[in-house]
């Protein structure tokens, strides 16, 4: 089983987000279960949601709290997802401008950034004034975890979005996933 968290604000598309990558998931074959976790019902207030995806039923019902996988839609969230709890070898999705890798080179797992809330402003992609990110993030989450294909990632979007959005966000989705960098480590070589 692969358990993933998200961490976002409040009108950054989190829990769009999840129901998208659920629906890839199923389309690519994966058993899946996806579950919002929010307090306040409010813009820019933290929400959490969370997603499995597995080769059989899954039977789980609970928070995750040691993922295999953090995603972090606003970088002011990072010690809090964090200090909800990690793993040696989560691995980390963070949007956040590359010019912040060295914000993440101290940390002690596999660290990849996405410049979505970029990606959101430059396409247009926003609601009531925020960057809608979740679009560019499903596509980074589809590079750094190659659990679903981009093919798959874009034939829910055209199921799922229609009108002027949905070339902007077919672009979106594909500059999240051909923009994500891997932060390199002190003193090792890894790969981008």
């Amino acid at each position: 089983m692969v358990e993933i968290r998200f961490h976002g604000l409040g009108g950054q598309g989190a829990v769009t987000l999840v129901r998208l990558l659920a629906l890839a998931g199923d389309k690519a074959g994966w058993y899946v279960q996806a579950a919002p976790f929010f307090g306040a019902e409010r813009r820019g207030a933290p929400v959490k949601t969370f997603l499995r995806f597995s080769e059989s039923p899954i039977y789980r019902v609970s928070q995750i709290y040691r993922p295999d996988m953090l995603v972090v839609m606003s970088d002011s969230l990072l010690d809090l997802a964090l200090s909800d709890g990690v793993r040696e070898d989560t691995v980390l999705l963070v949007n956040d401008a590359m010019d912040s890798e060295s914000r993440y080179a101290g940390l002690p797992f596999r660290a990849h950034l996405v410049d979505a809330t970029s990606i959101a402003m430059d396409l247009g992609l926003e609601v009531e004034g925020m960057p809608a990110v979740n679009i560019p993030v499903y596509g980074a989450i589809s590079y750094v975890s190659n659990l679903v294909s981009l093919e798959v990632i874009t034939e829910v979007i055209r199921e799922n979005i229609s009108g002027p959005r949905l070339e902007k966000s077919m672009e979106a989705a594909r500059r999240g996933f051909t923009s994500v960098r891997e932060v390199r480590k002190k003193g090792k070589a890894v790969r981008s």
